[in-house]
């Protein structure tokens, strides 16, 4: 069964209640034949500059969604690219998840955005630990760090929850965590099937596939199955007027 949840948008919320918003904020266009940097975040004290997103991937990153995750709306948001460069109040940086809230806020307020949420069955990966048990490093790292590149993946200082969101990115379906497995961990993985940065041929990087190289050097294992997933569909959305 579908369960779908209007979203209503404003500055001001239920009750009179202001939603978090960015003290200021700019939206212009991105020429990415002029600039090379496409889909980049910039994070500087309390500056947030989001480089070359397209609208749907700034939906993505306010609502904390994959690709897979967003539907509907204009043609346009998946093709035309922009930058958003805000302030948050204050000198401190802002924590992320309130970033994501005033982004939210910036996108209802410059592009006209509306969603709302659906729950759909899809062909899925269960995330679970392998008989032999995890083989996860506790972290002792200060801040979560991510480096990616042709074969190889390193991450610190993420839960088990967000491994299933990088393997989903990997083999192309939703990766749900059902690790029961709490804290934050390090963890390497080496697999040809690791392709951002790539700069040889798949067939000449060598090591296992990616379902092997998860379940032999994390102790998990990736289950085909089907599950309900979130689903965030555009109602609305409107070009927005530069400034």
């Amino acid at each position: 069964m579908k369960t779908i949840l209007l979203i209503a948008f404003a500055t001001v919320g239920l009750y009179g209640q202001s939603l978090p918003s960015f003290e200021i904020a700019s939206v212009k266009p991105f020429d990415g034949s002029r600039q090379m940097a496409h889909g980049l975040t910039s994070v500087s004290g309390p500056r947030v500059t989001m480089t070359g997103y397209t609208l749907s991937g700034l939906i993505q990153y306010a609502y904390d969604m994959r690709n897979y995750q967003v539907s509907g709306g204009p043609n346009w948001i998946t093709s035309d690219t922009y930058t958003v460069t805000a302030k948050v109040e204050g000198d401190a940086a802002a924590p992320a998840a309130e970033v994501r809230k005033m982004l939210q806020t910036l996108l209802a307020e410059r592009f006209g955005v509306a969603v709302h949420r659906e729950s759909k069955e899809f062909r899925v990966y269960l995330l679970e630990a392998a008989k032999t048990g995890p083989l996860l490093t506790l972290s002792k790292a200060a801040r979560p760090t991510m480096q990616m590149g042709a074969g190889h993946l390193m991450m610190a200082k993420v839960t088990t929850s967000q491994i299933a969101a990088m393997l989903s990115s990997i083999v192309g379906r939703p990766v749900l965590d059902k690790t029961e497995i709490a804290g934050e961990f390090d963890f390497t993985l080496d697999s040809p099937d690791i392709a951002m940065g790539r700069t040889q041929p798949q067939d000449e990087v060598p090591g296992p596939s990616i379902f092997t190289a998860v379940q032999e050097q994390l102790g998990l294992k990736l289950e085909g199955s089907r599950g309900p997933v979130e689903i965030l569909v555009v109602d609305r959305a409107a070009k927005p007027v530069e400034n």
